[in-house]
């Protein structure tokens, strides 16, 4: 081989090395964040190596091809036939990974920011909603529950006096209205949790004494102020149980409006630098994050409402892109197919940087082999 042709040899040798480099290094950094889930540098060393080699091996199946093709005599279909077949599986698995590492380089960002900001309305606006609902029915349930029993307390107080007046007696008006009070605490026991707890006003075997009675000052001095006593009690232990019921409500909205936490530590510390980083890298850290203290604990109605499903399990509708999604190289080609692609993110652009990646190295390394 004389000086002249070697260095042509060499020269294209390079330049295929650089071309073929950039293209492995796309398809390395795609396979270890969507296959390993990982951005640890031994891990991607890995990967590339073997990802270059593959795009040797691709590089050499399209020099076979184009040497059968050549051929004027003695060429072999079946080795023409495998070559190109070869070339063109590892050329899809170049290509692929290469618009997906593009697509997360240049949309990585805005997807992050689009699912932590709707994660933050969520919160806010489903919180502050519920909080006030549940706020209302506490106050209307404790109203209603403190009207029946102060309607007990007037009813009792003016059956009481009727009994002075007619020289009736305490008897089973009086009692009867103690007992219907009695129901009215029991009756929301299932509601507010409180089955344990004692709602007797008038008990029949203690309190049978007190039947019959018509002294005055001892209707008016004892059994008023006793019963009475007894009703305001139990109004005020149910109205307990009533507020601890509503505010374990709120503290469960209380753990939902925890998430801001991490929410605003993302936003003002993890998001700056990952904007000035603007690697696919930067973005799966901060995605890691991000899914691990946010997403994961968000309610499921959220998740819910970021991706429809049919009833057949097929995606639906995708309102909000999730970011664990983006990271999946198979997924993301498959949204682009089916228009499922937030507005705004045209893929056009880098099948064609792609394919001039490709196209260019591959070319290289068969004019390098031939030559």
């Amino acid at each position: 081989m004389d000086k002249t042709r070697l260095i042509k040899k060499m020269a294209l040798y390079a330049a295929y090395a650089l071309f073929a480099g950039f293209s492995a290094y796309f398809t390395a950094t795609s396979f270890s964040l969507n296959l390993l889930h990982t951005d640890k540098l031994f891990s991607f060393i890995i990967v590339y190596v073997l990802v270059f080699i593959v795009a040797i091996m691709a590089g050499w199946c399209l020099a076979i091809f184009i040497e059968e093709m050549q051929k004027k005599r003695g060429a072999s279909k079946m080795a023409a036939t495998f070559s190109f077949l070869g070339f063109l599986i590892f050329w899809i698995i170049s290509f692929t990974t290469n618009v997906h590492f593009f697509f997360i380089e240049k949309h990585g960002f805005s997807i992050l920011g689009k699912e932590l900001s709707s994660a933050k309305n969520y919160i806010n606006e489903n919180t502050e909603a519920e909080n006030h609902k549940v706020k209302e029915e506490k106050e209307k349930a404790i109203t209603l529950v403190s009207n029946q029993i102060n309607n007990s307390i007037a009813g009792f107080s003016h059956e009481i006096q009727n009994t002075i007046n007619g020289h009736y007696g305490f008897g089973p008006a009086c009692v009867n209205i103690l007992k219907s009070t009695e129901d009215i605490l029991n009756g929301t026991r299932e509601t507010y949790g409180d089955k344990g707890a004692d709602y007797t006003i008038f008990n029949d075997k203690l309190d049978a004494g007190d039947i019959g009675t018509t002294q005055t000052t001892k209707i008016t001095k004892v059994l008023y102020p006793k019963y009475k006593g007894r009703m305001e009690e139990k109004r005020d232990i149910k109205i307990g149980f009533i507020r601890r019921h509503f505010d374990a409500k709120l503290d469960n909205n209380s753990k939902l409006r925890e998430l801001l936490q991490p929410i605003s530590i993302i936003e003002n510390k993890h998001y700056p630098i990952v904007a000035e980083d603007g690697s696919a890298n930067a973005y799966f850290k901060c995605q890691q994050f991000q899914q691990h203290n946010v997403i994961d604990k968000m309610p499921p109605e959220f998740i819910k409402s970021c991706v429809e499903y049919q009833e057949n399990g097929d995606v639906k509708k995708i309102n909000i892109y999730p970011s664990a999604r983006m990271f999946e190289t198979a997924t993301v080609w498959l949204d682009m197919m089916k228009h499922r692609l937030p507005g705004g993110m045209p893929m056009i652009q880098w099948i064609l940087v792609s394919l001039i990646f490709d196209i260019m190295a591959f070319l290289l390394f068969a004019l390098a082999k031939l030559s």
